[in-house]
């Protein structure tokens, strides 16, 4: 019998936490969180979740603040990997946009410049599978996805940024850089619950 009369009593919490400020620059080390499906084109591994009603395919990432006024909290990117709508060349869009995704984080991750196609630069590019995401350091930009159906808002990757940006903030350095309210997101970073429209037919 498992006996929970001494354990303690459970309390809601009594204010939402503050969530990280929209545009803010950060050190943040990821954690690929486990899917249900394999793709080996990514690796070996069930890294990957599936829709019941199209085709698309994504990986859960969770980011974890290091250093500074946030340090330890966490945030969230779902990345696209396949969907329904297709470009002329035969893949789909989702896919294009999660490939280009995984490169910047591994630049960032490796202070690869973007423009450089020297033989280091593409072998460092180059990962055995999705998993190797686990543990690499990257900058990130932060943003806010709006909570839906109950859920409360959460922060989210904007972006990998990479050291040919101005606000780049290097390995073992934790500044923090809040940009405009204003700034527009970006469809190719959505990490929404809801497929977004590239991802469906």
């Amino acid at each position: 019998m498992l006996n929970l009369n001494n354990a303690a009593v459970s309390e809601a919490p009594t204010q939402t936490r503050t969530l990280i400020p929209n545009g803010t620059v950060c050190r943040a080390i990821i954690v690929v969180k486990m899917g249900d499906t394999e793709i080996p084109e990514f690796g070996n591994g069930m890294w990957f979740k599936k829709s019941a009603n199209t085709s698309a395919k994504w990986m859960e990432l969770e980011f974890t603040v290091v250093g500074g006024e946030y340090d330890k909290r966490k945030f969230w990117h779902r990345l696209f990997v396949d969907g329904d709508k297709k470009l002329s060349s035969g893949i789909s869009q989702a896919k294009e946009i999660g490939l280009s995704t995984l490169r910047s984080i591994i630049e960032s991750a490796n202070n690869i410049n973007p423009s450089d196609m020297s033989e280091d630069a593409m072998q460092r590019r180059n990962i055995s599978g999705v998993n190797d995401l686990s543990g690499m350091e990257i900058c990130a930009k932060v943003g806010i996805e709006k909570g839906t159906n109950g859920y409360e808002d959460k922060n989210k990757l904007i972006a990998a940024v990479t050291p040919n940006q101005k606000d780049f903030v290097p390995s073992g350095q934790a500044p923090m850089a809040q940009a405009p309210a204003a700034q527009p997101q970006q469809a190719a970073q959505s990490t929404s619950g809801v497929e977004p429209s590239w991802a469906k037919r």
